[in-house]
């Protein structure tokens, strides 16, 4: 697996590398950039897995490496995660439109990078036997024939996390219900506020969007048992399958 850094601070690209390196598998190739055309250099020399960059970069930023990296055939596939000090609902909008499959806010906490960099990996890594994979039956049971876009979000016991499923929808459909959105971001809230501290601080989520609605799947059995506690505190518009080891809600966008 390769990995490209795309960072101006040099003393940043080493923490990021030594992470890599040491705490996910001695394996991966690391490659360094320090601004979005020498970037563009390295992806067009080498095959790329997981982009980490930086926004606010000399010569090219972030957004427009993004944007170059998910608008060509050959490297929409890379897994972009933008690792930024911005913040606000604004600019993390702007993020995702520019092609950012994640954030990671700066300043960079070792532990938790550690632990979200391990979640990007087992999404990413083609040669994990226990990679998530999107199962029709299982994530979508509504059997919609067309879905569209499909998108992964991955995060660990931190509440903001949470907030990305409502940047990433207002990203994607403008008109998508912020009301409605709050209320499911208020269940999955109270569900996450009643993990024991057992619980392994990581699950996945799965977010596929149709024509006129949003499918958002979870599978930690954990996290799916809390929810159910709480599914009768969402309005009747939401509609809500349990399965034996995963869970899907069908969010409207209009309305």
């Amino acid at each position: 697996m390769n990995i490209l850094i795309t960072e101006d601070a040099k003393e940043t690209r080493e923490v990021l590398r030594n992470i890599i390196k040491f705490s996910i598998d001695s394996d991966i190739d690391v490659f360094e950039a320090e601004d979005g055309k020498s970037a563009l250099e390295i992806i067009n020399k080498h095959h790329i897995d997981i982009l980490l960059t930086d926004i606010m970069m000399p010569i090219m930023d972030g957004f427009e490496l993004m944007k170059i990296v998910k608008s060509s055939e050959k490297t929409k596939d890379i897994f972009i995660a933008a690792i930024t000090g911005l913040s606000g609902e604004e600019q993390v909008k702007k993020l995702f439109s520019c092609g950012a499959d994640y954030y990671i806010e700066k300043p960079i906490q070792k532990d938790d990078i550690i632990a979200r960099l391990k979640l990007i990996y087992k999404l990413v890594n083609k040669e994990d036997k226990e990679r998530p994979e999107l199962v029709r039956d299982t994530f979508n049971p509504f059997k919609v024939p067309v879905m569209m876009n499909y998108y992964t979000i991955f995060t660990i016991l931190q509440e903001d996390d949470l907030y990305q499923i409502i940047h990433h929808l207002a990203a994607l459909y403008p008109d998508v219900n912020k009301i409605m959105l709050k209320d499911f971001i208020t269940l999955l809230l109270k569900a996450y506020e009643t993990l024991d501290d057992e619980f392994d601080g990581a699950f996945e989520m799965m977010l596929e969007p149709s024509s006129d609605a949003v499918y958002l799947g979870c599978t930690n059995l954990s996290f799916i048992n809390n929810i159910k506690q709480y599914e009768h505190t969402l309005p009747s518009i939401y509609e809500v399958k349990f399965m034996s080891n995963s869970m899907t809600i069908k969010i409207p966008t209009k309305g």
